[in-house]
């Protein structure tokens, strides 16, 4: 193999290293990262476990919308429900200069499934299953009982409620916007020290940012970390948050209409736009070029004789039905984009509409790909139908949520409805529904009682709740690197929840590196000390042979 077909040593080298940490071997991650003189700070990460997962992937492309089947009603397989603070008023702090934040990718957790066949209206079809959720819809299968162990290990306030959530594309950083017209940056591996420090010099808050004027209403990093999109009414603005400036921001100059979503393409380059107009916006980053997807050109009507009669009329009519389903399945949304975003490979991406409808678009020609009518119903204050969607990481998958206080797991390649997710409550604001970082587990929030729901990915079961809030939740995000969750709402309050074991492991590491530190210095101390010896002995030496003693000459 040539080495243009390889990786640099001094780029795999890291890699290993944190694997090492990652796997818990700190002492020897060390001891690697010496023997190799790798300088890197010893962080635990399975970004070289994820890289070899993806490089086993394969490609997966999305077939053209079967209308016939996407006419037949969906058939759902939903489960039975399981029975089941401290202020920061930390300064702001400049983001330190985070060059080693390259874009990590998103862990995943690998297992083989099996297809099982079961009986529907009478034939025999062929259930889908995730190759990457490991899904398998039959009810009989085993499913998991019990969500992670999550608890709250850190808590911040704005001044007012708290809209919206997001985690760095590495997991390193989070960030919330409030209605207050603040955003904070927060360090996550701070967040987890906290529980164990008391807080004592551990102030993860590293950065306010109080540019907007009214509330912000969504947010999204760039991958490298260290550019953060955040929208505002009608306004979008980009921070570079190596610089305690506003990097670059522009208005959303198609029209006035308030602006919900926003999305980082993964190579950074563009920036999606959803606002209360049925139009999806694509910006360049670079030149904040706009650009309109192709799909909102619908077809022309069928032609119509209308001195014809009987059969003619007849023909006519279906005519103009079928191009009214090519008009929806093709055709733009019929309502305001409450969600919108790129799907993890950047080659499509998913918007959700208050017109109920989920569609799948080409991120390079820009055309429909694949759209699920009435997929959610439902108004609230603000939001109605569809309020968020996502894509699976292995592309095949969709996963939703709606105002009709449920979410929904569907196959993308057929718009059918796998199963659903129930027991949470969501009549009033926008609903949050995401994926845990390996997708075996399914987070939204319950305005019935101020919790978060967690339900088992592959088979829609409520497996556990997650109280602490003291109002509504407003968002919830999942961390792309570990069980890790983050939420804010009506109380004001962001909420960081982790399990003992990460914050354990944080504490654990940053322990190592003090311990680590203090022995650097105390070698350092000792090398000067052993250098003044010699040099007293020498000057000793000097003196008996030069300077006089009995032996001089």
């Amino acid at each position: 193999m040539s080495e243009l077909s390889q990786m640099r040593q001094e780029d795999v080298l890291p890699l290993i290293v944190s694997q090492l940490a990652e796997y818990g071997y700190a002492q020897l991650a060390q001891v690697v990262a010496e023997q190799t003189h790798t300088s890197v700070t010893i962080k635990p990460s399975s970004r070289l476990s994820e890289m070899l997962y993806i490089a086993q992937e394969e490609s997966v492309e999305i077939e053209p919308t079967d209308h016939s089947k996407l006419q037949q009603g969906n058939t759902s397989g939903a489960m039975e429900e399981d029975d089941d603070d401290d202020d920061d008023d930390d300064e702001d702090e400049e983001m330190q200069d985070a060059s080693a934040g390259a874009t990590g990718a998103t862990g995943t957790e690998t297992s083989e499934g099996g297809d099982t066949n079961a009986k529907t209206k009478g034939s025999i079809t062929k259930r889908p299953v995730m190759i990457r959720l490991n899904l398998d819809t039959d009810p009989k299968s085993s499913y998991r009982t019990k969500g992670p162990n999550l608890k709250t290990v850190y808590t911040t306030t704005h001044k007012e409620p708290v809209t919206c959530t997001t985690f760095s594309k590495d997991g390193r950083y989070a960030a919330s916007g409030s209605a207050d017209t603040s955003l904070k940056i927060l360090d996550v591996n701070k967040m987890k020290l906290v529980d164990h420090d008391g807080g004592n010099d551990v102030h993860p808050v590293i950065r306010t940012l109080y540019d907007h004027t009214t509330p912000v209403t969504d947010c999204d990093f760039h991958p490298n970390g260290l550019v953060l999109a955040a929208s505002s009414d009608t306004v979008v603005k980009l921070y570079d948050l190596s610089k305690p400036s506003v990097k670059r921001s522009f208005r959303y100059l198609q029209d006035s209409h308030p602006i919900n979503s926003v999305s980082f393409h993964p190579s950074g380059d563009f920036l999606l736009v959803g606002s209360e107009a049925e139009t999806v916006r694509i910006y360049d980053v670079k030149t904040l070029q706009c650009f309109t997807p192709k799909a909102f050109a619908a077809p022309p009507p069928p032609p119509t004789n209308r001195q014809s009669g009987g059969s003619d009329e007849s023909a006519a009519s279906a005519a103009a039905a079928q191009h009214q389903h090519q008009v929806q399945q093709q055709g733009p949304h019929r309502g305001g984009i409450n969600h919108i975003e790129y799907a993890p490979t950047g080659s499509v991406f998913i918007s959700a509409s208050q017109d109920g409808s989920i569609k799948v678009w080409d991120a390079i020609s820009g055309k429909v790909v694949r759209t699920i009518e009435g997929a959610h119903s439902g108004k609230g204050r603000m939001y109605s139908g569809a309020t968020s969607a996502t894509i699976s990481k292995n592309g095949r998958y969709i996963l939703s949520g709606g105002m009709d206080s449920t979410s929904k797991l569907w196959d993308l390649g057929s718009g059918k409805l796998i199963h659903s997710f129930l027991g949470a409550t969501q009549k009033t604001e926008k609903q949050s529904t995401v994926f845990s970082y390996n997708e075996d587990y399914v987070f939204s929030s319950d305005e019935s009682n101020n919790t978060i729901v967690c339900w088992d990915s592959r088979s829609g079961t409520l497996v556990k709740r997650y109280a602490g809030h003291q109002g509504l939740i407003r968002s919830v995000a999942a961390s792309p690197t570990e069980n890790g969750i983050i939420s804010c709402g009506d109380d004001n309050r962001v909420r960081f929840w982790c399990t003992p074991t990460a914050s354990a492991a944080a504490a654990a590491a940053a322990n190592a590196q003090r311990q680590q530190q203090g022995h650097g210095h105390g070698q350092q101390q000792q090398q000067q000390q052993q250098q003044g010896h010699q040099g007293y002995q020498q000057g000793h030496q000097h003196q008996g042979s030069y300077g006089g003693g009995p032996r001089s000459p």
